[in-house]
Parts: structure tokens; C-alpha cells; sequence
């Protein structure tokens, strides 16, 4: 008798839990394969300017990049580029705000900068990504020992519930890596520091009473900033004149006025199709089928259990 009971079939939840793992795998080591050999994300940065001095309406820029695993292809336009070279010839280079201000650019620039480089992020989300494989191999593991019983001994179904919620999260955690992290990082990196770009700190532009309005939008498909930049360029304001625009917005219609600046574009990362289906795989196998599984393995123990409860 004893004989014949271990010969019980497989269960068939553990059946499905075990296909559905060994899909997990695969599909882990495809996003490894894929985030190696192509690109992560297309991002591109564009403003116009709206309104300023010396006729800059129109002048824009456009910035894209390829985010890609070793070398990322950059690319720039620029369009107006006399206007721009006119206005930066004429405005005094040596304008800056006062001390306090400056130190609020300062700590403004620091606290955007504080962030993980691109290459930290993508190290990490492989190192999370060969741990995700672990994890399901780890369970197939746990399924097997007991493989022809309905339920676990309690040690290996605690095991294997950890190892699936660390499974759960792992995942997450990479997909929060690819999808917002990385396009926030490489924001981070091209807004820089101003003396990259000028190598001197007298030649930072600097807006008074400036004002920064964003909307944003975020989708499987990609992150959407749109963004409006306004204030008095200093260094478009005569000397004499500038501790009083420091200090108050100059009247429309005075000279002074006539160096305010409005910038306005967008800042998008584009994702490549398989991170976003890799969002999908997450929810059914990560999600879906095991909180399925976990479901009607209760209800077939249940099941088990009625005629005992009958009795009693």
C-alpha cells in the first residue's frame, strides 16, 4: 500500500510552476543577450527658444543619444546658430548673480548630480539580472524535491514563497533600473556641470527670477518631460542696472527688460520594444501564474482535507 501511494502522479500545479520557471530563465537570458549586444533606450533632448534678446526666437537645439551597452552614439543639431553666436558675443560674460544666488545654483546643480553614473546602473541591473536566474533556478530546485507530493514539508514551502517573493522583487528592481533610473541618470549627465562646456565659471549664464514649470508622463513605451524656462539673462542687463533686476523684475517696456528669455522643449527616452514586453513577462510569469498557482494549491489541499473535517 505504502509502495503504491508514492507512485502518486505529479501534481500538476507543480508541473505548470516548473515550465513557468524554466520560461523565467529563458526569458532573463534573452534581456541579458539583448541589453549586451543593442541599445537600452533612445533619449532626446530638444528647446526652443520662445522669447529673447537679439532676436533668439527660434534658435533650438536637438540632442539625441543611443543609450547603448559599450559605446553610446551621440548626435546634436543646432538651428540659428548666428542668432546664438550674436547673442553670446554681445552679452557680458562676466555677469554673474549675487553670492547667495550663486550658492543656490550651486547646491540646486550638486543635488541634480548626486546620482549613480549610466555605467553603475547598467552594471547593476546585469548583477540583479544573473541573481533573477538564481532565484528561478533556486526554485525549480525547491519543486523538485518533493515532486510527486500535493504539499511541501513547511521548511521547503517557506523557502520556496521567499525565493518567489525575492524573484518578484528582483525583477522589479531591474525594470525600475532600465526604465527610470538609467533615462534619469543620463539627464543627470548631459545637464553637467556648466564648466564642462564653458571651462571657465564666468561665462555661466545665469537667469534672475527664474521659474522652471514641468509635466511629465511615464509609460512602458517611455518618460516624457516637457519643460519652460524663463527669467532676466544678467548678462544682457547694463551694469549699473543689474543689482536692481537681481533685486525686482524690471517694468515691461525698459531696457532691462528687454533681457528676458523664455526656453521651452522636451526631454523623452523611447524604450526599445523588448523592454517593454519584458514588462508583460514580469506581471504573467513573476506575477500572475504564481499567485494563480498559490491559489489552487490551497484549494487541492483543501480539498484533501474535506473528508477529514466530515468525519470529525
Amino acid at each position: 500500500m505504502s509502495e503504491g501511494a508514492g507512485l502518486q502522479p505529479i501534481a500538476r500545479w507543480r508541473v505548470i510552476a516548473s515550465l513557468t520557471l524554466i520560461a523565467q530563465v529563458v526569458i532573463l537570458l534573452a534581456l541579458k543577450s539583448a541589453l549586451e549586444e543593442g541599445f537600452w533606450f533612445v533619449g532626446s533632448v530638444s528647446a526652443t527658444v520662445e522669447e529673447g534678446p537679439l532676436q533668439l526666437e527660434g534658435v533650438s537645439v536637438n540632442l539625441s543619444i543611443e543609450m547603448q551597452n559599450e559605446q553610446d552614439d551621440i548626435s546634436i543639431e543646432f538651428f540659428g546658430p548666428l542668432r546664438l553666436s550674436n547673442w553670446q558675443s554681445e552679452r557680458d560674460d562676466r555677469a554673474v548673480l549675487s553670492e547667495q544666488e550663486a550658492e543656490e545654483h550651486d547646491e540646486n546643480l550638486n543635488e541634480t548630480l548626486d546620482a549613480p553614473t549610466p555605467e553603475t546602473i547598467k552594471s547593476t541591473t546585469f548583477t540583479l539580472i544573473n541573481v533573477g536566474i538564481g532565484l528561478s533556478v533556486l526554485l525549480i530546485v525547491v519543486l523538485c524535491i518533493d515532486l510527486r507530493k500535493q504539499a511541501s514539508r513547511s521548511w521547503l514551502t517557506i523557502c520556496r514563497r521567499f525565493a518567489s517573493f525575492g524573484a518578484f522583487a528582483n525583477i522589479l528592481a531591474v525594470l525600475l533600473l532600465i526604465l527610470l533610473a538609467l533615462p534619469g541618470s543620463w539627464l543627470a549627465s548631459v545637464a553637467g556641470d556648466p564648466q564642462d562646456f564653458s571651462k571657465s565659471r564666468e561665462n555661466e549664464a545665469f537667469l534672475a527670477h527664474a521659474e522652471f514649470h514641468t509635466e511629465t508622463s511615464l509609460s512602458v513605451d517611455g518618460y516624457l518631460l516637457e519643460f519652460e524656462v524663463s527669467g532676466y539673462d544678467i548678462g544682457m542687463v547694463r551694469p549699473a542696472n543689474r543689482s536692481a533686476v537681481e533685486a525686482e523684475p524690471p517694468m515691461p517696456g525698459t531696457p532691462d527688460a528687454e533681457s528676458y528669455i523664455l526656453l521651452s522643449g522636451e526631454m523623452r527616452t523611447d524604450t526599445p520594444p523588448y523592454v517593454s514586453e519584458m514588462v508583460y513577462y514580469w506581471f504573467v510569469l513573476w506575477i500572475l501564474i504564481p499567485f494563480a498557482l498559490l491559489i489552487q494549491q490551497r484549494t487541492a489541499i483543501d480539498v484533501r482535507l474535506a473528508p477529514l473535517k466530515m468525519y470529525e
